[in-house]
């Protein structure tokens, strides 16, 4: 489903990537939405929810340069306040942590649901930290 569902309309929201993790292109930050799979999926059901990050290059680099640090920043993980993380269903109008349920087979419903998310507010999340908005 993220393959042929997803990330083609990804794609044309401006991002790149594929697999679980996507990022919008910019100079000075990593800008990046990445898929997490719950611990408790199984191969019946599939749990997942969105988690998105902005990096400054720059001091990524700075820290990096201590040892600490991989080439990239990932987006499921927080490295501290000097960046900024978010699920996806802290920015959804409940406001609430949000994961998404699928089946063995594609469900456009969900991959509908997913994609409106990150149009309508995961994607003007990132654009505002990034001084795009």
């Amino acid at each position: 489903m993220l393959r042929d569902e997803i990330a083609p309309p990804l794609r044309e929201l401006g991002f790149v990537g594929s697999g679980q993790v996507y990022r919008l292109p910019d100079d000075r930050h990593w800008a990046l939405l990445g898929f997490q799979r719950s611990t408790g999926s199984t191969w019946e059901l599939l749990r997942f929810t969105v988690n998105l990050s902005v990096v400054p290059k720059e001091l990524w680099e700075q820290r990096r340069s201590a040892g600490r640090l991989p080439p990239r920043p990932a987006p499921s993980t927080y490295y501290g306040p000097w960046t900024w993380w978010s699920r996806i269903g802290k920015l959804l109008p409940d406001g609430g942590d949000h994961w998404w349920d699928v089946g063995p087979a594609p469900d456009p419903a969900v991959a509908s649901d997913v994609l409106a998310g990150v149009r309508d507010f995961a994607l003007p999340a990132l654009e505002r930290r990034l001084g795009r908005r």
